[in-house]
């Protein structure tokens, strides 16, 4: 039987857009690179529209889970389809079945872990006998036991022929190479960290030399301390003379409480709240400081845009954003200062803030080349010819 489509592409959801970032990033370094290639990006996402942007990545949209935390734990909660969570697993894990089965993929890249959240890829493994499986995993995996345990490896060491280590050994050391490859008893191939942010800018032709924001702030999802948080970050940003620029909120207007905290921010002139987007990524580009949370996609883009941040940890229980910030921060001018977010005063943000101002980024300090890096290794795994000539 041939192949429909060249490379099938699988982002699990929930909480976070790490996981899809990473994937559209890739998706878009393969058309871009090898424009006669087929690929089809799979998941649940709602944002993933505005994550492509103006790139060129078709996609299939799942019915998307959503996730709440507790005490740093992240529990299934009902999505916007409505659907208990582990219902809606055994619906779509159906539903990517019948999509490998309909499109036949040479090449199959699923994010994360070999067995999908909620073991949704199981069926398509088991019974896919034409496409070569391909897993893809962050710098720092973290604690997390779905990647680590006994399940995934056997799946993987069955069905899977390769790993893509989405990281920089040279900056995080080889330790997480090495666990990696102790579990599924297979070397990863190192791709470099891979950025959305840089793919993107290679579709636009505006230039930013003159960093005219005073910064911008992402809070692309809200937790337990979120609401406490962005009244201290209100007062912070408030508190800075207009004419050191305006700054940018940007956060999900449809998250509960979204009216209680727009009153924080009214008050002041130099405040803006925005809608989660793809103009994210521009005013970043134009901006002289940043607030982030510790996820690898935001690392990633305030690396790519060369921009001081000050980084924000949730304290989660998987620990993957400590200890990958904490690692990051050693040698990269990008993270000024590092705050779990329970932690964070207006004095100490104003204070990190001001040292982001007097800060220049090293732009070569880290390789963010993964997504093109990957999308070589993919295309030659779908039967291009050295695609990295």
């Amino acid at each position: 039987m041939s192949s429909i489509i060249d490379i099938l592409i699988y982002a699990h959801d929930g909480r976070g857009l790490g996981h899809v970032s990473r994937s559209v990033a890739i998706g878009l370094a393969v058309r871009r690179l090898f424009p006669h290639l087929s690929v089809l990006l799979v998941t649940g996402c709602g944002s993933t529209a505005e994550l492509i942007g103006d790139g060129e990545l078709d996609w299939i949209k799942l019915p998307s889970y959503k996730t709440k935390i507790i005490c740093g734990k992240s529990c299934g909660d009902l999505g916007p389809s409505n659907i208990d969570d582990k219902v809606l697993g055994s619906i779509r894990s159906e539903s990517i079945s019948n999509l490998v089965d309909v499109y036949r993929p040479k090449v199959i890249l699923a994010d994360h872990t070999p067995q999908g959240k909620h073991r949704e890829l199981l069926p398509a493994v088991e019974c896919s006998t034409y496409s070569k499986w391909v897993l893809g995993v962050r710098a720092v995996v973290g604690d997390v036991d779905k990647v680590w345990s006994e399940l995934s490896a056997s799946i993987f060491i069955k069905k899977y022929s390769e790993i893509l280590w989405y990281g920089d050994s040279a900056v995080t050391g080889r330790l997480e190479l090495d666990k990696l490859s102790n579990h599924f008893q297979k070397t990863p191939f190192e791709t470099g960290y891979v950025s959305r942010f840089k793919e993107l800018r290679k579709t636009v032709t505006d230039g930013c030399a003159d960093k005219k924001l005073a910064g911008v702030i992402s809070i692309p999802w809200s937790g337990d301390g979120t609401f406490a948080l962005l009244e201290k970050v209100a007062e912070t940003l408030g508190g800075f003379d207009i004419s050191e620029g305006i700054w940018k909120v940007y956060m999900n207007h449809r998250e509960p409480r979204v009216c209680e905290v727009k009153k924080f921010f009214e008050r002041y002139s130099n405040i803006y709240l925005e809608q989660l987007g793809p103009s994210f990524l521009t005013d970043l580009a134009n901006s002289r400081s940043a607030i982030v949370y510790g996820g690898y996609n935001s690392l990633t883009d305030v690396m790519g845009a060369c921009v001081p941040s000050v980084v924000l940890l949730r304290g989660m229980k998987d620990g993957e954003q400590e200890e990958h910030a904490a690692a990051l921060s050693k040698s990269l001018s990008a993270v000024v200062d590092i705050f779990p977010e329970d932690d964070v005063t207006v004095e100490g943000l104003r204070s990190s803030l001001e040292k982001c101002f007097k800060m220049n980024v090293d732009p070569f300090a880290i390789s963010l080349e993964g997504a093109p890096n990957a999308a070589r290794y993919l295309a030659e795994l779908a039967g291009v010819r050295n695609a990295n000539g």
